[in-house]
């Protein structure tokens, strides 16, 4: 009987993003329980955010997330709604309960895997959003190509960075959060968010 020869695992051309959570102040990194609530603030915001810009959560980490799209203007436009919600957020917070996220996206290849994607295309979301800035995004070319001009935010490019396990040095740009909207506006889109997540959980 002939041995069955493994068949290549399939590949798709997916959007992949990475949050992380930085910028807490000393005493929510001293106190676990604010610390676990500001990481659950930070979840269900995320989750509310996912649903509207076609987003799949691929797996919670221990402070972000690991995100798929479809295509990289809704994981653009997700992101930048999300550092604008949470720039609304600190302003009308105390010192203590601000937080910041860094977020990179790549567009590439990617393949599934038991609930779970790997490949160059996770690992050099991963290496952008471990550059980022926080409070922006940092994202590859081949996002900028797609968004470039659709997007109400200024898009600069950085050059090229050497990113670990990466072959070759990559482009990098950085993409801002446009001029916010007035704060009352952004702080009832806050509420409505974060009520949502609460009534899942």
């Amino acid at each position: 009987m002939m041995a069955e020869v493994p068949q290549p695992e399939p590949r798709k051309v997916a959007t992949i993003m990475f949050t992380d959570m930085v910028g807490l102040s000393p005493e929510a990194r001293r106190d676990e329980a604010l610390n676990n609530e500001l990481r659950e603030e930070h979840g269900r915001l995320v989750r509310g955010l996912l649903s509207g810009h076609g987003g799949r959560e691929i797996k919670r980490l221990e402070d972000g997330f690991l995100v798929e799209f479809d295509e990289a203007l809704p994981a653009v436009a997700c992101a930048l709604e999300l550092q604008s919600a949470l720039c609304a957020r600190n302003e009308c917070v105390p010192s203590s309960r601000r937080v910041e996220l860094r977020i990179g996206i790549h567009l590439g290849s990617v393949v599934h895997r038991d609930g779970d994607i790997f490949g160059e295309g996770v690992n050099l979301a991963a290496r952008l959003e471990s550059l980022a800035r926080p409070g922006s995004l940092y994202v590859s070319e081949p996002v900028v190509r797609q968004v470039r001009s659709q997007v109400l935010a200024p898009v600069v490019r950085l050059g090229r960075s050497d990113l670990k396990n990466i072959r070759l040095p990559v482009p990098v740009y950085r993409i801002d959060p446009p001029v916010r909207r007035r704060r009352r506006s952004w702080m009832s889109r806050l509420r409505g968010l974060l009520h949502r997540g609460n009534s899942r959980s």
